[in-house]
């Protein structure tokens, strides 16, 4: 039996794909004077579909046997830690969360820890702006965004955070996602810091990437994205678990490949950002009070006018590319549809990586 469960919350655009890329791939050492034992990571990649048979009705059904399989591991392993991971966690009721380790998990209810990592607030609007247009979830302008997550109250950080503490108590921890605020810099050896309770560890190639900004899609991807997108989805028969698969693994291997000149960082623009600060000025400083040492969220949020640019940035791929070049992205996207429309479930597995893929392809359809 495991000595500790650990699950990391997200949320979301936090760095999570950064973490669970080092735990799927066990790519961390004990340092010499480290007395931790082991980590046992059941996931391939992440939890999301066992944090979603908590929540989504396609998957409730799911939800003994993923965590009977959990306790099974967590169960036969020594291991010190069992980590659980998925920035799905974010869009899951904690009470949920409390009832579920109750009945799946009882043994641990008193070994259990959990921490969430959160975003500034003019960061998360772009970084969402970002993360949905390239999915192809969303066609309109950061503005529309803003009000869309104003509407659904999703950036009002501190009632969420609040009832997870409210719930797990001092078990739970939420860090800042902020460079200066985070372990070396880095979100993953933050974490890893957090897990351990020592810094008597190593991340091999871990150099402090905590913005992700090294790996994020500039505005030029993102136009290029939204043009095939918008490609894919006009014939009939357009289905999102097919597209969204073929935008996140197209976007990982843009953000691991330099943009020459370094492209354009997307930005709020200045009218937004003062609106952005009004909206959740109060939020921040609430969530400063109750969770951080000094106002590392107020002055992330009042920063935003400052780094924001002048005009808003236009993402449509003819503001980027020559006409040329639009007709290249054009071909491509008509040439990833006919594959997408002639197999779909083997499209949206044969995009993604192979260590998240699953161990065989689906059957073809011929």
């Amino acid at each position: 039996m495991v000595k500790e469960i650990v699950i990391h919350l997200g949320d979301c655009k936090t760095g999570t794909t950064s973490i669970q890329s080092v735990l799927a791939a066990r790519a961390w050492e004990p340092g010499q004077e480290s007395e931790q034992g082991d980590i046992i990571y059941t996931a391939r990649f992440n939890h999301i579909p066992l944090a979603k048979s908590l929540s989504e009705p396609g998957d409730i059904p799911h939800q003994t046997a993923r965590f009977s399989k959990l306790r099974n591991a967590f169960d036969q392993s020594d291991a010190s830690y069992g980590v659980i991971s998925a920035e799905h966690f974010e869009f899951v009721d904690p009470e949920l969360v409390m009832a579920a380790i109750k009945q799946h998990l009882p043994d641990y209810l008193d070994r259990l820890r959990l921490i969430a990592y959160v975003r500034p607030h003019g960061e998360r609007l772009v970084s969402t702006f970002g993360e949905r247009s390239k999915m192809g979830r969303f066609h309109k302008s950061l503005e529309v965004m803003h009000d869309q997550l104003l509407k659904k109250r999703s950036l009002f950080y501190t009632p969420r955070f609040e009832k997870w503490r409210d719930l797990f108590g001092d078990r739970f921890t939420l860090r800042p996602f902020l460079r200066d605020q985070l372990y070396r810099g880095d979100v993953v050896q933050d974490f890893f810091r957090h897990l351990f309770g020592s810094e008597s560890f190593n991340i091999p190639g871990q150099d402090g990437q905590a913005s992700g900004e090294n790996n994020s899609l500039r505005v030029e991807d993102i136009a290029m994205m939204r043009m095939i997108h918008a490609h894919l989805r006009r014939p009939a028969g357009f289905k999102p678990q097919v597209q969204e698969p073929l935008g996140w693994y197209m976007s990982e291997l843009l953000g691991a490949m330099p943009y020459p000149g370094g492209g354009t960082k997307p930005r709020l623009h200045k009218s937004l950002a003062r609106q952005v600060v009004e909206v959740y000025a109060q939020d921040a400083a609430d969530l400063d009070a109750a969770f951080f040492d000094g106002t590392p969220m107020s002055d992330a949020l009042a920063a935003a006018p400052e780094t924001a640019v002048n005009i808003p940035q236009s993402f449509q791929a003819r503001t980027h590319f020559k006409a040329s070049e639009l007709r290249h992205i054009k071909v491509w996207a008509q040439m990833l549809h006919r594959m997408m429309v002639a197999d779909p479930k083997h499209f949206a597995w044969a995009v993604r990586t192979p260590e998240t893929r699953a161990k065989h392809p689906p059957l073809s359809p011929l």
